[in-house]
């Protein structure tokens, strides 16, 4: 097999324009604001801090900031002084904002199972086993490489 050929074919069909507009369609609950309003609904409803929230969404903190001000003028999060430490704000989803967050999941969800089940059952398995492996096996490379640095 020309595993170089392969990658190219990859690239070329993750990067061409129409399909990454339908992925954006498709997975537009995982930028900017429904990213981070989905991310704090993971967390359980605990307060967390807006740099953990830039680490975790792989944002800057002053992305974070403008999106934040704008959860909160929507009124999705709240945020609130931290009792233990003064200096810092921490960050919670409101009752309405873990509403939006379950929505939006649910919507990305629908897409999908529309998508897998005009690909089959034997198909739907073997792609989702694929993918899996297809990210483990990036990320066990990008730990190897990021050792090597």
């Amino acid at each position: 097999m020309d595993y170089n050929q392969a990658a190219e074919t990859f690239l070329s069909c993750v990067k061409s324009r129409s399909k990454t507009e339908m992925m954006s369609r498709f997975s537009k609950y995982a930028h900017g604001e429904k990213l981070v309003l989905v991310g704090l609904y993971k967390n359980t409803g605990s307060p967390i801090l807006p740099s953990d929230i830039a680490k975790q969404t792989n944002m800057s903190t002053a992305r974070v900031a403008t999106i934040l001000n704008n959860l909160e003028e929507k009124g999705l999060v709240t945020r609130e002084i931290s009792r233990t430490d003064r200096r810092k704000i921490l960050v919670a989803i409101t009752a309405k904002g873990r509403e939006e967050a379950e929505q939006s999941r649910k919507e990305a969800v629908s897409r999908i199972v529309k998508i897998l089940e005009r690909m089959g059952e034997e198909r739907t398995k073997c792609f989702v086993e694929n993918v899996q492996l297809f990210f483990d096996l990036a990320m066990e490379i990008f730990e190897e490489e990021n050792e090597k640095v």
